[in-house]
């Protein structure tokens, strides 16, 4: 039996992170948070059949089921169209995506189900089968990202079916059937390593991949995978990608190609010399430009350097030395190997280095300073109202990011940030209050004198000098201007007729605001309609502007415009949320009503639903922000999610096997206490540990998950065993009111990260941790006539 448990939770585990990828892919975001709200809720709901008398299945025809489920919610997902864009007005979609939500979770209900009928038969001894699931589901965590580096989240599906159908043959040990299992795992996983075409990941056509494969003449020519990302290049004489050129631009734009990376970009591969006569013109219209004719052959390290446009350009326009990061692993290889004479060798030219590390794990290394530190523009354009991408982490555009790059400059250094233009103004104006911030605490002063920004009809361009700017920079910042028909935003000696002069507004609302956040800087981010707060490490959302005062802005415009998720990203995770909250109340009274017609010995106290509910929240409360958190660590959320889960599942896993040896208070004691801990240590342990290479920071953030991981172990064995003395046979309640608690704990915790940080994530955890301590002495009170459920 306890082979069986290992297998499918390992298959689930590896299904649940290729969900996390399958999103990525196909939608925009890996939604880790919401995957793993579905998975405990799918264990949830497997309680309530553990619950009732008349759902009696053997484990192996539940454990070929979920192999079955697993297959059919792959095929739901991939070939049911979601429009998210649409939701707002098409009531369909709501459905289809509820569908999703429900084909998604249905492959844990069924592996749920198999585990729970293991620790219902184990009793008192429901420790072992319990750190089976646990040990398991950290194997799953290693197979993931191996099958993903290999076939992608296909391949990743396939194999979580594949071990399902292994789980059934080992449950079924001296079964005929048990041949049979095994040579049907073999055919799925080589079914979905290779999939025909039906088979394969079928993106969101809103995808910017999907878009640019329906250009005339555009064609995919390569297709590359590794264990965090999927690279498709398309070639096609449409790509033109020159973020902020020059509308004067009089120069013949060289060919491209792009890289997409998750079905997001292009990345443009440009074949053009640096060296180039027409190559150099192009250079001059292009915003960054302006910091080369201030700081001329300068040394330079290029943050989200994308696939080589921003170092082209940079050496077209004078740098000396360039330090390029590895962001994606992927490009760097197209670019050297495939792509190496579209690009003239950029990357092989003497005056590029190019860093191991990604942007930000560049910034953290101490090694040479630069004269130009210049934050490129890489990524697409996205809508600013609060959809999807309010959700994503982005550690390059954060108050720590600025102050390391600050750090990097020589004495008279210069910053230089592009970002998209949006109206009302947003995108740019919080970078500005972020630069402001990082400045300012670095004790920098006279801020005034040594920032500049300039915007055209798609960009702005904001610089902050390490030395005030001189007469003679500035009257080279406006002659440069005034060649490519850009507008200042600020000056230190703006004049009011400089203003609003070539890409007309009707009134010059960024000058003004960027004036205000200089000026006033709280009362200015106060009182503006989006949330301009700066962003931290601790809470990386560039692209989250909501604020409840656009609720009804955003109600009034639902069914308008096309925008993902209606542009109420946030509000969506306000409708999860309270949709959880019902499942899960849904979750917690079913089983109890089931179990007590059946006239089960004793019942549960109201002590031992807030016990077994708040260790649902707080294993959620803290796995979630280090998912998130250790993005940072790591370089790239795809590979802390599987690192993260993998450590403290194993540990947990151990802490089960020993919970019967450890004091349950004490346990309990020393796990809030950490945590509390751990909230203090996370950041500084997070940018100390940043400096080391990938093995070194896997092994301190090991360090770091362990002790917590372990505690987290004990308290659900433990408590299932007093359950089952006190209340026997009420486990499968216990396993549906810890799944379904947990699975609220996913997107509260989501919420919570987003608006206050990961540190108040994980004093949540801490504090749900805190309850259950507190009511460990009343979790004796369950036989009957005792305060009862």
């Amino acid at each position: 039996m306890i082979s069986g448990i290992i297998l499918i939770s390992a298959g689930c585990l590896m299904y649940e992170i290729a969900l996390t990828r399958l999103l990525a892919v196909q939608q925009f975001h890996h939604f880790a948070f919401l995957v793993v709200s579905l998975a405990v809720l799918g264990f949830a709901a497997s309680g309530v059949m553990l619950s009732s008398r008349r759902f009696t299945v053997a484990q192996h025809w539940l454990a070929v089921v979920y192999a079955a489920v697993t297959v059919i919610a792959y095929l739901i997902l991939n070939l049911l169209p979601f429009d998210s864009y649409s939701i707002a007005w098409d009531s369909k979609q709501i459905w289809i995506l509820l569908l999703y939500f429900f084909a998604a979770g249905l492959p844990f209900m069924f592996a749920g189900w198999a585990v729970g009928i293991a620790l219902v038969r184990a009793g008192e001894q429901a420790y072992r089968p319990y750190a089976a699931n646990l040990i398991g589901s950290a194997g799953g965590c290693v197979l993931a990202p191996v099958m993903i580096s290999l076939g992608g989240a296909e391949a990743a599906v396939g194999t979580a079916a594949a071990l399902g159908l292994l789980a059934g043959s080992a449950f079924a040990a001296n079964r005929r059937v048990s041949p049979m299992l095994c040579v049907a795992a073999l055919i799925c996983a080589f079914a979905f390593l290779q999939p025909p075409p039906w088979l394969q990941l079928q993106l969101s056509p809103y995808k910017p991949l999907q878009i640019a494969k329906l250009m005339q003449g555009a064609q995919v020519t390569q297709v590359r995978r590794s264990a965090s990302t999927r690279l498709d290049v398309v070639e096609g004489a449409a790509i033109h990608v020159f973020p902020g050129l020059a509308l004067t631009t009089d120069v013949e734009l060289p060919h491209q190609l792009g890289l997409f990376l998750d079905g997001e970009g292009p990345l443009p591969v440009t074949q053009a010399d640096p060296g180039d006569a027409e190559t150099i013109k192009l250079a001059g219209h292009m915003p960054g430009d302006i910091a080369y004719r201030l700081r001329p052959h300068a040394d330079v390290l290029i943050l989200e350097p994308g696939a080589g446009l921003p170092a082209l350009m940079a050496i077209s326009s004078g740098a000396a030395h360039i330090v390029y990061p590895t962001d994606e692993p992927l490009v760097l290889e197209a670019l050297l190997d495939d792509y190496q004479d579209i690009s003239s060798g950029l990357l092989s030219d003497l005056a590029v280095r190019i860093s191991p590390r990604t942007s930000r794990g560049t910034l953290s290394l101490a090694d040479g300073s630069f004269d130009i530190v210049e934050f490129a523009l890489s990524d697409g354009f996205r809508p600013v109202t609060s959809g999807a991408f309010s959700l994503t982490e982005d550690y390059v555009l954060t108050v720590e990011a600025i102050q390391d790059a600050w750090d990097r400059l020589e004495d008279g250094g210069l910053l230089v940030i592009t970002r998209w233009i949006h109206t009302p103004p947003s995108e740019s104006a919080r970078v500005w209050s972020t630069v402001l911030k990082a400045l300012h605490e670095r004790g920098v002063t006279s801020l005034e004198t040594r920032l500049a920004a300039f915007r055209g009809m798609r960009t702005a361009t904001i610089l902050a000098a390490k030395q005030p700017f001189s007469t003679a920079e500035l009257d080279l910042v406006r002659e440069f201007l005034h060649q490519n028909r850009f507008d200042p935003l600020y000056l230190p000696d703006l004049r009011t007729e400089e203003l609003n002069r070539f890409n007309r507004l009707p009134e010059p609302v960024y000058h003004e605001l960027f004036v205000d956040l200089l000026q006033d800087y709280d009362r200015t981010l106060r009182d503006y309609d989006f949330q301009l707060r700066p962003v931290n490490d601790m809470r990386p959302y560039f692209a989250h502007f909501f604020r409840w005062g656009q609720t009804p802005q955003i109600l009034a415009s639902l069914g308008r415009f096309w925008q993902p998720f209606g542009g109420s990203g946030y509000l969506v995770l306000l409708i999860l949320l309270i949709l959880m909250v019902v499942l899960a109340s849904i979750l917690t009274l079913v089983p109890a009503i089931l179990m007590g017609r059946r006239g089960m010995i004793g019942r549960p106290s109201f002590a031992a639903i807030a016990y077994f509910a708040a260790l649902g929240v707080g294993y959620l409360a803290v796995e979630v922000p280090l998912l998130q958190s250790f993005g940072l660590l790591l370089d790239r959320p795809a590979i802390s999610i599987p690192v993260v889960l993998f450590t403290l599942l194993l540990a947990s896993g151990v802490g089960s096997v020993l919970s019967p040896r450890i004091p349950l208070k004490t346990a309990l004691a020393l796990l809030a206490g950490i945590l509390i801990i751990d909230v203090a240590l996370l950041s500084p342990f997070i940018h100390w540990a940043m400096k080391f290479e990938l093995p070194v920071r896997l092994f301190f953030g090991a360090v770091f998950m362990l002790p917590a991981g372990f505690l987290m172990g004990v308290p659900f064995a433990a408590g299932l065993a007093r359950l089952e003395r006190g209340a026997q046979g009420w486990i499968p309640w216990a396993w549906a009111v810890n799944g379904a608690f947990s699975g609220v704990s996913g997107v509260a915790a989501a919420m919570i990260s987003l608006d206050l940080g990961f540190q108040a994530t994980l004093m949540a955890g801490a504090c749900a941790y805190t309850l259950a301590y507190a009511v460990v002495p009343k979790l004796q009170a369950f036989k009957s006539g005792d305060s009862k459920l």
